[in-house]
């Protein structure tokens, strides 16, 4: 297919078919992927799941998961399913927005990558529209993710520092014991993204995790950080 690209993440571990035009895999879904905690057997929901990257790198870490996927857009969702084969992981994909998704599970872990941008703000590239701005509200987005969770269940997210207090409205009266863990491209800028990590049905208060520093002073990966993309 001329319109896809097949690349390899992880130091060579997953291939990764993906659309050569709009948006292409970042390092972002990596990081996520890499802090989300992995029990044998559990069940988790990638929501927003684009081309399956968090999706297939839970998988691969644990292949007992029962791993489910969900995105609006059916090319990427095509192409999740092809990356599952290719890759010999099995996932369910369901080809759905999450504004009329009706799954009748609950997981034991839910992980969204979603849209971060508001499109009233920016010249939209037809490409990028689904992947990068919020065609969903961000509430609308985080209250599908917390009916599909179970009691005890951990919730997942990584987005712009700039939506933290949205992000904290939407769970703090249905979620607790919430981490949060910025992340900076140096360590002497400001936060790029941020992840924020919660659990249903717990009472623990709010804290800030350690920072997770993308390159260090010559602009290399951290040793971290080349851990996190070595898999």
């Amino acid at each position: 297919m001329n319109d896809v690209t097949e690349d390899f993440i992880l130091n060579g571990k997953l291939k990764l078919k993906q659309p050569k035009h709009g948006y292409r895999i970042a390092i972002d879904p990596v990081i996520l992927a890499h802090v989300v905690e992995v029990y044998p057997g559990q069940s988790v929901l990638d929501v927003g799941c684009g081309v399956g990257t968090v999706s297939l790198i839970l998988k691969k870490r644990n292949p007992s998961q029962y791993v489910d996927a969900i995105d609006i857009d059916p090319f990427v969702c095509r192409l999740c399913e092809e990356n599952a084969r290719d890759n010999d992981l099995s996932i369910t994909v369901h080809n759905q927005s999450v504004e009329t998704a009706l799954l009748k599970k609950r997981f034991d872990c839910i992980v969204t990558n979603p849209p971060f941008y508001d499109p009233k703000n920016f010249r939209i590239s037809q490409t990028k529209t689904l992947a990068n701005f919020e065609t969903v509200p961000l509430d609308v987005w985080i209250n599908f993710c917390i009916r599909h969770l179970k009691h005890g269940g951990r919730f997942y997210i990584i987005h712009i520092p700039e939506r933290l207090s949205d992000i904290l409205d939407c769970i703090k009266m249905q979620l607790g014991k919430i981490e949060i863990t910025p992340i900076y491209a140096y360590k002497n800028q400001k936060a790029k993204r941020i992840i924020v990590e919660a659990k249903k049905g717990s009472n623990e208060q709010l804290k800030f995790l350690p920072p997770k520093i993308i390159h260090n002073d010559r602009g290399e990966f951290s040793p971290d950080m080349a851990n996190i993309l070595n898999g």
